[in-house]
């Protein structure tokens, strides 16, 4: 049986990923030798994230650190995707007999975060391109770059359409005001959200800001701001799959996890640009543009050179364990 301190080291580590509007969408549930990784719906985004692709998303980032401390931890892992007919559960079987092959991206796992702040235009290096997208590329997931000024400015006129999109639909609006956390009292009560610090935003309280956000934040104004952050980015990275399903959405968390451990190594900051991956309509749009074929692109982000701004909150390990 593996040892209780350890299964809640490997979970504290899997609440340190990524989760879009960070809603933390898992549950985990603790067995004798193995952890599992649950869907939690009710934390879902029913309006940008209709069809739960980003939610599960999430769970392969998470599911990659896991990996990554269970190794640390001299654990072998065997994973398994278990299909109950309403969702998939991610099991992961713990073996401390096994032969365990570490990586350096241990000590990254708190280290990380998404930065939302302006980023330096200076190019990143291509040596240590190489490195960051090394392996990524594979039978489930693939990866497009954007880093030329021609290229980027032609991938922004996808980005604002996005952007227009969902600013003028009152649902996502509503649905983005319910999941930012205006103070950080207010933030560290619910422990989840996007504290308005950490996306470079002074604290105003929930009242203030959501009469904010209701009556001065316009498709206009996130335009200017997102034409701002484009323009202010050393480069995009498009990462798409080759079958849109439930398997290859986790896969392609865990890849996009190990990009995000890696760039925080190479002090690269990265932040989610998704809006035209969003949006059906814009993401059919990419697919032809740029010739994907049937690869379906579910995530893009923005990356370069800038200062870290104040880290998320997480919830409370107690919080998110399955207990029977």
């Amino acid at each position: 049986m593996i040892e209780e301190s350890f299964t809640w080291q490997i979970i504290k580590c899997a609440l340190k990923a990524p989760s879009g509007h960070n809603t933390q969408p898992w549950k985990f549930k603790i067995d004798e030798n193995s952890i599992s990784i649950l869907p939690d719906f009710t934390r879902a985004l029913s309006v940008v994230d209709n069809d739960n692709h980003s939610l599960y998303i999430s769970l392969g980032c998470a599911l990659e650190n896991m990996l990554i401390a269970a190794s640390h931890y001299n654990y072998g892992t065997k994973v398994e995707m278990i299909n109950n007919g309403n969702n998939v559960i991610i099991r992961i079987n713990l073996n401390e007999n096994a032969k365990v092959t570490k990586t350096d991206l241990f000590d990254l796992i708190g280290k990380r975060q998404v930065t939302r702040n302006e980023y330096s235009i200076r190019k990143v290096p291509k040596e240590d391109l190489d490195e960051l997208f090394e392996n990524i590329s594979n039978e489930w997931v693939k990866v497009k770059l954007f880093q030329s000024e021609t290229e980027i400015e032609h991938l922004s006129h996808y980005i604002i359409e996005g952007v227009n999109l969902q600013f003028n639909n009152k649902s996502y609006l509503n649905e983005l005001i319910d999941w930012i956390r205006f103070s950080e009292k207010e933030a560290m009560q619910k422990g989840d959200g996007l504290w308005t610090a950490s996306m470079g935003f002074p604290d105003l309280g929930r009242f203030a800001g959501s009469l904010l956000m209701k009556n001065f934040i316009t498709a206009k104004s996130e335009t200017k701001r997102w034409e701002k952050l484009i323009h202010n980015s050393a480069g995009f990275a498009l990462f798409m799959v080759e079958k849109n399903d439930t398997e290859h959405w986790i896969k392609l968390g865990q890849a996009f996890q190990r990009f995000g451990l890696k760039s925080t190594r190479m002090n690269l900051r990265h932040s989610h640009a998704n809006m035209p991956c969003e949006e059906s309509f814009v993401r059919e749009k990419l697919v032809h543009e740029y010739q994907l074929n049937n690869l379906v692109p579910l995530l893009l982000i923005r990356f370069g050179y800038s200062t870290h701004l104040p880290y998320s909150y997480r919830r409370d390990i107690n919080d998110v364990i399955i207990k029977e």
